[in-house]
């Protein structure tokens, strides 16, 4: 099975979906959306991988040009139960034709959204994005990094006085180690990126990972300009500075006016 499917039907688990549920807005996405609220007041918005509705909540209330998307159906359903007023659609990034060209102001794609498809599907995903964002429209997401010093990990048993924590502990440890066991051998590392089987829902996925040196050249590579980046702690990131401590890096892109469209 391709980590692609696998990673969706990970997603797709109640279990999974409730957990996205109680989630909350990170310190780094605060502060863009504060930043860059210019480009979110009253525009277009489109976000991707909207999962429970985690991020929705703010944008809407900054717009009520928003539309959220998401791969995992139950993901759409749980959403359209709790926001009535904003409109959700099953769909797929890596094709995204329901949507005309140069259609989104502001486009998002949160919580390392990218790093669950292969390489081809996000370069692919990343074209349709390109074509559905406004010129000198912004596109910011963030994406697993690879210099983390704790990308590479293995399951870890958790003692706890609580004799009935410590059985649920107990079966988390035994269900990471099933999922460890079968998933690290997909495991792929290149010059320019890693498919990284990390302790995410216990060892349950297999997430792309890409140093910000890197993601830079990708992203000038699909036709964006990387404007700022961030660690998990909201502070800016400069192409030379260290980031071991940070899982994830947030960035923030625009796409240049008067460029041609990415073949």
């Amino acid at each position: 099975m391709p980590y692609g499917a696998i990673n969706k039907k990970c997603y797709e688990k109640k279990r999974t979906v409730l957990e996205y549920s109680l989630t909350a807005l990170q310190i780094a996405e605060v502060m863009i959306l504060i930043k860059y609220r210019e480009y979110i007041v009253n525009k277009h918005i489109l976000d991707i991988g909207c999962g429970a509705g985690r991020t929705t909540l703010p944008l809407t209330r900054l717009s009520k040009h928003y539309i959220g998307i998401d791969f995992s159906f139950d993901m759409v359903e749980l959403c359209r139960r709790k926001f009535t007023n904003a409109t959700f659609i099953h769909h797929d990034v890596r094709s995204m034709e329901i949507f005309e060209d140069e259609l989104f102001d502001f486009v998002l794609f949160s919580y390392n959204g990218l790093d669950s498809i292969s390489h081809d599907d996000r370069l692919k995903s990343f074209k349709e994005i390109h074509r559905v964002l406004k010129e000198d429209g912004l596109f910011v997401f963030s994406s697993h990094n690879r210099n983390y010093h704790r990308a590479n990990s293995f399951p870890k048993i958790v003692f706890t006085p609580d004799p009935y924590a410590q059985i649920n502990l107990l079966l988390k440890y035994f269900r990471s180690i099933v999922n460890f066991l079968k998933n690290r051998k997909l495991e792929q590392f290149n010059e320019e990126y890693a498919i990284i089987n990390d302790k995410a829902h216990s060892y349950a996925l297999l997430s792309y990972y890409i140093d910000k040196n890197s993601q830079i050249l990708q992203n000038k590579s699909m036709g964006f300009e990387t404007i700022e980046m961030y660690d998990v702690s909201g502070n800016i990131l400069n192409p030379g500075d260290k980031d071991s401590h940070s899982a994830w890096i947030y960035y923030v892109t625009r796409k240049p006016m008067n460029i041609e469209t990415v073949q």
